[in-house]
Formats: structure tokens, C-alpha cells, sequence
């Protein structure tokens, strides 16, 4: 399960959040979201037919009731990191703090500390890496003019693995692999994309590719099926600027695609479907070899396991179901009495992250299911107004902010069924993150497993 992070200082620590500025004009808008972000079930398939995704059946319910199961304090706390083998919770940096700490999943107790004061030397922020492979975790460090460096750390004791700085015009992502992707823009008009197999042996490269096309600043990659996908970070941008751009071979850098850039595009079961530009909606195998084309609105398509649905923008803004093998429209689902609010993702959803919902926001919040073989959805009415903040924490729910920045209150509850599942869950805390599916809440140097 991907990390998400609340926090009032962004600056701090930066949140992958659906952040619902100015109420009033949101009245009558939908909101479309997940419960999380997906790790690559709407994933390319070698069979030459569309398969049942293995990923399509649901995650796991949510508790019923939420409780405390253990709070420890850890001076100098900052970000807490996602690893498979404990918590780490990196030090925080604007307090003096110089200790990477990992703590017990069962009871919150240490396991190991390391003084790394020494490799953080210079840095004034740090930012978590979402994904990293079982044995490390990673952590981006930044400097007050914006250099970033990447650390990877052994779980196993907490000693350096290595580190990796971002040259000026340079882009660098880490994959769930642990393998190393840079964009070098440094030549007008091009970008050379590299891939090296781990941040210790970054500087060996297993292919180079150069592509004739403006590369994004913030970038993060997904690796499945032998398959490479280029997203925008939505993390760094605005927040619904959720595309993915380019699919390419992992083992050699060729792209999917032959034409290169696929704006918005999205994997359905074993059919890569995007758009170049204004282009058509086009549809390709895993091979590039083109399967349909077919003329679209404004918008962009969303791979949801083995069903594509397509999402047009604008005034009048509907969900459209496509069959992925061919591109025939199977469903259409139009909003009625008012526009869409654009769907917002700082990742690829799937299947396994939870239910595809909806959310009306006027006059109360009001939550329902899309189905993404028939486009149905019941709404139903939460009695929540003054809605300020959304996010995704577990099994699927949703976690809504209410009030003002200064009060707030916590709700949780689960789309398509009514009141709320857990009430004021974050009354004694200010962040929360959601860790190896697990959930995290602090305030301050206080760190708390809930469940």
C-alpha cells in the first residue's frame, strides 16, 4: 500500500492528498477517488486476450472500531518511512534531530538507531520515497535551494547503502525494485531516460534510451510485467495531475509505443490505451501494435483492473466505459445537474486499492461506488458538511477533514454505506500516515499505531 501523509506544515512534510480548496466553489462538483494508490494491477498481460485480473477482488474491511495499539515517544521525530521490516522514523532535521530510528511493528519498541548526522549534513528537509524494496528504505534530502540527494538505508541495522545526488537538470526516481531511473534534460529539446539497477551500482547503466520530447520535472515510475510506466509526480504538481506519459520495456528501454509519449495514458488487463496531444483515444497491445482507434472528448483514460473507463473534462463531464479490446462504448454515465469535479490522483488506482467512489459535495457530502462494468452508482447522503480535506487511509475508506484549519474534526467513513465508521479518529493526533498497511498517527515527538 502506497504512503500517504497529513500534515499541517506541507512545507515539512509534503501529503499526497485530495485538498478541497474554497468550499463554495466545489458546491454541486464530484469528487471520484480510491482508497489508495495502486501498485500495478491494471497491468499488461502476455496472453493475447484480456485475463481476469488476479488483483479485481476487494482489499480487506476496515476495522469497525479504531483503538491505540501502542504510543511511544521518540525525540526529534521527523517523517515516518514506510519499510516492510519495522517503522523508521527519519530525524527532523529543522529540530536538530540525528537519528534514523526503526521501531517494532507489535509494540513500538527500538530496534536500532543510527547517528546520520553526518550524511545529512547541509540538508534542511526531508521527504519520504514511497516504495523500496524489502531490506532498505529510502529518503530523499533537500537542501533550502532545492538539491535533492537520495539516501537508502539498510533495515536490517540502519547502515548506509548508498547515496545518490540529482545533477542540476537531472531527474531521479527510485522503483519498488530498487532500481534507479534518470531523466537528463540537460540537452535542449531531448531527454535521455537511463536505468541502472540500484542506487549502488547507479553509475551502471543498463540502457539509455533518448527521446525527442520535454521531460517532467517530477516524475515517478511503476515497474510490472516486464513494462516501465513514466507518471507525473502528483505529489510535487497540482494535485490533479495525475498522468501517466510513457510506457517503455524494462529490460531494454524500448517504447511500448513506437511514437514515444502517451499523454494520460493507463494499462487495462493487457491493453495500453492513451492519447497523443488532442489525438483520438487509441488502444495498443504489449507489443505496440495498434488495436482501435476512436474519436474522444477532452479527457483522459482510467485503467481499473481489466475495465477502461474514459473520463472527459470540461462543462459537461461524464464517465465513459470502453471495451478494452476493441474501444466500443459499453456504458456512459452522465453527471446530472452539474458539472464533474476532474477525478484527482497522485497515483494509479486499481482494483486492490479499494472501491472506484464518488463524492458530491452539495449540499452534505454524499459517497457511492461506481461500477466500472455498468457505471452505476447509488449515492448516499453522510450528513457532513464543511468538508476541508479528503484522504485515503485503509480497506478502502475515506477520511474526511471537516471545520476550519484551526478546528477540525476527523471522520471516516466507507463510500456507498451510511453514517461513518469511525468519528473523530484523529482527535489526540495532527498527522497520520498509512504504512505498509498499517495506520500511523503523531503529533509531535507522540507516534501511534492504530488499529
Amino acid at each position: 500500500m502506497k504512503a500517504v501523509t497529513h500534515s499541517p506544515n506541507a512545507a515539512a512534510r509534503p501529503a499526497s492528498r485530495w485538498r478541497l480548496r474554497g468550499a463554495a466553489a466545489l458546491m454541486g462538483a464530484v469528487l471520484m477517488t480510491t482508497s489508495c494508490w495502486g501498485t500495478g494491477s491494471e497491468t499488461p498481460s502476455s496472453a493475447p486476450t484480456i485475463p481476469s485480473s488476479p488483483e479485481s477482488s476487494p482489499p480487506p474491511t476496515p476495522p469497525a472500531r479504531l483503538t491505540t495499539a501502542w504510543e511511544v515517544t521518540v525525540t526529534g521525530s521527523g517523517p515516518l518511512l514506510e519499510a516492510h521490516e519495522g517503522l523508521v522514523v527519519a530525524p527532523d532535521l529543522t529540530a536538530g534531530g540525528s537519528k534514523l530510528r526503526m521501531l517494532n511493528w507489535a509494540d513500538g519498541s527500538e530496534v536500532w538507531s543510527v547517528d546520520v548526522s553526518s550524511d545529512l549534513a547541509g540538508f534542511d528537509i526531508l521527504r519520504k520515497v514511497p516504495d523500496t524494496p524489502p531490506g532498505q528504505v529510502a529518503i530523499w534530502a533537500e537542501t533550502s535551494q532545492q538539491r535533492r540527494s537520495l539516501f537508502v538505508y539498510s533495515t536490517a541495522d540502519g547502515s548506509l547503502i548508498g547515496r545518490l545526488d540529482e545533477k542540476p537538470k537531472h531527474y531521479l526516481a527510485m522503483a519498488a525494485s530498487g532500481a534507479i531511473y534518470e531523466m537528463d534534460t540537460s540537452n535542449e529539446g531531448t531527454v535521455r531516460i537511463s536505468r541502472a539497477p540500484s542506487v549502488k551500482e547507479a553509475h551502471t547503466k543498463q540502457w539509455s534510451i533518448d527521446l525527442p520530447e520535454e521531460a517532467r520535472e517530477w516524475f515517478w515510475v511503476r515497474e510490472h510485467d516486464g513494462v516501465t510506466d513514466f507518471c507525473v509526480d502528483g505529489q510535487a504538481g497540482p494535485v490533479n495531475e495525475y498522468a501517466c506519459y510513457l510506457s517503455v520495456h524494462t529490460g531494454d528501454g524500448s517504447p511500448v509505443v513506437k511514437d514515444g509519449v502517451r499523454y494520460r495514458s493507463a494499462w487495462a488487463g493487457n491493453v495500453l490505451a492513451g492519447r497523443k496531444n488532442d489525438g483520438p483515444l487509441k488502444g495498443f497491445d504489449q507489443h505496440g501494435k495498434e488495436l482501435w482507434t476512436v474519436e474522444v472528448e477532452d479527457g483522459y483514460p482510467l485503467g481499473w483492473g481489466d475495465d477502461l473507463i474514459y473520463v472527459t473534462e470540461g462543462t459537461h463531464q461524464s464517465f465513459v466505459g470502453l471495451d478494452p479490446a476493441t474501444g466500443k462504448e459499453l456504458w456512459r454515465r452522465d453527471r446530472d445537474g452539474g458539472p464533474w469535479l476532474t477525478p484527482v490522483f497522485d497515483r494509479t488506482p486499481s482494483p486492490q486499492d479499494g472501491p472506484l467512489s464518488v463524492m458530491v459535495l452539495d449540499p452534505s457530502i454524499q459517497t457511492g461506488v461506481l461500477d466500472p462494468k455498468t457505471g452505476q452508482v447509488d449515492l448516499v447522503d453522510h450528513q457532513i458538511t464543511e468538508i476541508r480535506e479528503v484522504f485515503p487511509p485503509i480497506g478502502g475508506a475515506l477520511l474526511i477533514s471537516t471545520g476550519t484549519s484551526d478546528v477540525s474534526a476527523w471522520f471516516v467513513l466507507y463510500p456507498g454505506k451510511p453514517g461513518t465508521l469511525w468519528d473523530d479518529v484523529l482527535k489526540n493526533y495532527d498527522t497520520y500516515d498509512t504504512l505498509d498497511g498499517r495506520f500511523v498517527a503523531s503529533k509531535g515527538d507522540r507516534i501511534a499505531l492504530l488499529a
